[in-house]
């Protein structure tokens, strides 16, 4: 048995289209036993594993806990409804048993990254999703992604820098947060690994701007997330808020219309 990249159209495989972030698929009535082509799972999952293009070992790994937790023993296709609280149990599980050393065992939080590359970069596109359950609906797996790259130590310390140790959004700074590296532009969208498309953010930020980016095709150029010191929102204080808002309905027009005028008045003096 082999593995077939690509997609069925008719009795047609072609590639996978790279049209931004690959949408999850729909959930399927869960299969007991029936498996496609009478595939054997075991087999399967050691091909799908042997083909991850990660350059992290540990994600490599994490990956394979996933497949198996999304179609385990005795199970057909499509497999059973995960949540994504049990994906996160099983990686913790496979976790423990490497855990070393006289140090705390910190639990692992990022389940939705990891299932998102599973899916994306590695062409793993049977994974259905609807809110926190997964599903592997079939065993298609597509052509790969160009995998993530990691800046080096020396090159990363250079773009911490330049943001003063600060996520470049939320601005909150190291130790309170752990920065991660992002492209502004995402590389699905034409971003290059070109230093200036470079910046850091803490987790939290670079989930949500993973989930805004999602089937996105407003211009990232323009984009508060990958562009925060040009075009992230101003934050004006409650007070001065409610002032504008006051002063917006007496004079019966929008807010945005007083605030305007405000400005420019501000730079005509």
């Amino acid at each position: 048995m082999s593995i077939l990249f690509g997609y069925y159209v008719g009795t047609s495989l072609v590639p996978r289209k790279n049209r931004g972030r690959q949408k999850f698929l729909s959930l399927e009535p869960v299969s007991q036993a029936s498996i496609p082509g009478n595939l054997s799972r075991e087999q399967w999952i050691e091909e799908v594993c042997a083909g991850f293009v990660s350059p992290s070992r540990a994600n490599r790994q994490y990956y394979r806990v996933l497949l198996e937790e999304l179609w385990p023993n005795g199970h057909g296709i499509p497999g059973p409804y995960v949540t994504t609280d049990k994906l996160r149990e099983a990686v913790n599980r496979y976790r423990l048993s490497k855990h070393t050393g006289d140090s705390a065992y910190k639990p692992y939080v990022d389940v939705f990254r990891r299932v998102r590359e599973l899916q994306g970069e590695e062409g793993v596109v049977g994974i259905a999703r609807e809110g926190n359950t997964y599903q592997l609906v079939n065993l298609t797996v597509a052509e790969k992604r160009k995998p993530r790259i990691k800046l080096i130590d020396e090159v990363w310390d250079v773009v911490v820098e330049s943001y003063k140790h600060r996520c470049a959004v939320c601005g909150r700074q190291e130790p309170d947060i752990r920065l991660e590296q992002d492209h502004k532009v995402p590389r699905t969208r034409g971003g290059g690994d070109e230093l200036e498309n470079w910046q850091p953010l803490c987790g939290e930020c670079n989930n949500f701007k993973s989930t805004s980016c999602r089937g996105c095709q407003l211009d990232c150029n323009q984009c508060a997330w990958a562009f925060p010191e040009q075009y992230a929102p101003i934050k004006i204080s409650s007070i001065n808020i409610l002032r504008i808002r006051n002063l917006a309905l007496e004079k019966r027009v929008m807010p945005e219309v007083i605030l305007n005028e405000i400005i420019q008045k501000f730079f005509q003096d």
